[in-house]
């Protein structure tokens, strides 16, 4: 925590005393470690010391364990008052809008079924949790970890719940979309956002003692989750559907937060609350569209191939967002 306070302290400051290249330079130093890391599990997982069933085993442990408790303690830990309805419609409605843009070009492209609804899903469905937490955490300290938390709450459910409902029309499995939506209503990640808010919303106190466990049980999340994503990263997806991939990444990437960054600009919503939902809505894909795509009927190798190539190109992304944000 004390890390992280530090790197906001030092961005705030070089935005006010040392201009252009000493705020990119302080960008640069907090965002480029987060993907070394995964960079760091991508050749880990290459030379063969990190193996499949490792993998698997970790994901599991971070999806339902660490992550739910980081997402609670950042929830509990702020105040609702820290977040504006305005700065949770500058994640909602930007994302509404790619959806209609994302379906109408697939319309106009002639995809097919699967292959339409995973262009769809991944044009909205970001890496918030396991990347969009951390840089947040990163670069804005616990600030960003609280404003961060509301937002993602929103942005989880509505995320999954629209990406089930088009991949399911689309690939006509109508059978499976009430399982798929039953398994959104109990993941972990949406249990600890609901039961952080819960308590946040009746002011209910967690004892000191728990909060100590659940804190060090939450600081596994981050770095393992950045490794996790590194590990599983394969570059032959994108050759299978590079064309697709790209315009999916460029629509991810550059026009879903662009919206949000014009919707902010328009309601003069302040840095410190804009750059949140920015920084949530440039996320890579996230990796749930892939394991989402396989259950309904989507198309496996284009979804793998928008995630790893906008996981790649995602520093860049980040590096811009947060400048032009400021």
């Amino acid at each position: 925590m004390h890390y992280a306070k530090q790197k906001i302290a030092k961005v705030n400051e070089f935005k006010a005393h040392n201009g252009y290249n000493s705020f990119i330079m302080a960008i640069i130093e907090t965002i480029v470690p987060i993907f070394l890391i995964i960079i760091f599990g991508f050749i880990l997982q290459q030379r063969g010391l990190l193996k499949r069933e490792f993998i698997q085993e970790a994901n599991r442990f971070v999806f339902h364990f660490s992550l739910p408790v980081l997402i609670f303690i950042g929830i509990i830990k702020s105040d609702i008052r820290e977040v504006s309805l305005t700065s949770i419609l500058s994640v909602i409605v930007p994302t509404l809008v790619i959806l209609c843009i994302a379906f109408l070009l697939a319309l106009t492209m002639g995809l097919k079924k699967g292959t339409l609804g995973s262009f769809v899903q991944t044009t909205f469905h970001g890496n918030i949790t396991y990347i969009g937490l951390a840089v947040l955490y990163y670069m804005m300290g616990e600030e960003g970890m609280r404003r961060g938390s509301i937002l993602i709450g929103f942005l989880i459910l509505m995320n999954n719940t629209l990406a089930i409902a088009i991949l399911s029309w689309a690939s006509r499995r109508h059978e499976n979309i009430w399982k798929s939506l039953a398994s959104v209503v109990k993941s972990p990640l949406i249990i600890g956002t609901v039961l952080g808010m819960f308590l946040l919303y009746l002011d209910i106190p967690v004892p000191i003692l728990l909060m100590k466990t659940m804190g060090i049980l939450a600081n596994i999340a981050l770095p393992m989750a950045l490794i996790i994503i590194g590990a599983s990263m394969s570059m032959n997806t994108i050759r299978n559907s590079f064309k697709l991939s790209g315009i999916v990444v460029f629509m991810k990437l550059m026009v879903l937060p662009s919206l949000s960054f014009a919707f902010c600009h328009l309601y003069a919503i302040p840095f410190t609350d804009a750059l949140p939902g920015i920084i949530l809505l440039a996320t890579p894909t996230a990796t749930t569209s892939f394991i989402l795509a396989n259950q309904l009927g989507g198309d496996t190798d284009l979804a793998s191939g928008v995630i790893t190539l906008s996981t790649l190109l995602s520093p860049f992304v980040f590096i811009f967002w947060a400048y032009a944000a400021r």
